[in-house]
This record gives C-alpha cells, structure tokens and sequence, in this order.
C-alpha cells in the first residue's frame, strides 16, 4: 500500500473516530425507530472504521516483515550505511547540477 493510501485511510479513521464522538454526545433518541437508526448508523461507522484499522494493520505487518528480512539480511548497521550513502548521493547530485 502507497503512502497516500494509508494517509487517506488514517484521515478518513480520524473523521470516523469524530463522527463516532458526536454520536456518543448527542442526547437519547425518543422513539425506538429513532434509537434504531442511530444504533445502525453507529454501528456502520464502527464498521467501516474497523475494517480501515485492519487494513493499516495489514500494511504494518507486511512493513515489519520486509524490515525484519532486510535486518536479518543486512544487520542494522548497514541499513544505516546504506541510508548514509543514499543521502550523500542525493546531496552531491544536487550540489553538481547546482554548478
């Protein structure tokens, strides 16, 4: 999963998390078709927030297992060095096409 995705996705959990707030404050519903509705559109948004948690939680997992691979592969300390290397590359691109 892209990093635009999962921002997407934790933007859209944070207005859910929101919503789900607003409902908690509002006063009882009257009648029990109104209780109803407020139950089923909870429980739609608690849903949907769910099945959004699940998915970053896939991405993490999937994240940690590639980073425990590279370790175990590479050790930490080259996965620093390899870091280094890349931004000094970066800089010194950067610094040529400058001049």
């Amino acid at each position: 999963m892209d990093k635009n995705r999962k921002l997407e996705l934790i933007q859209r959990s944070l207005g859910i998390r929101h919503k789900l707030k607003v409902h908690e404050s509002m006063k009882s519903p009257d009648t029990h078709e109104e209780l109803s509705l407020m139950l089923l559109s909870k429980w739609e948004l608690e849903d949907e927030l769910k099945a959004i948690e699940d998915l970053i939680a896939d991405a993490r997992t999937t994240n940690v297992t590639r980073k425990k691979e590279f370790l175990t592969k590479n050790g930490p300390i080259r996965e620093a060095e390899s870091k280094r290397r890349t931004l000094e590359a970066i800089t010194t691109k950067e610094s040529s096409s400058a001049n």
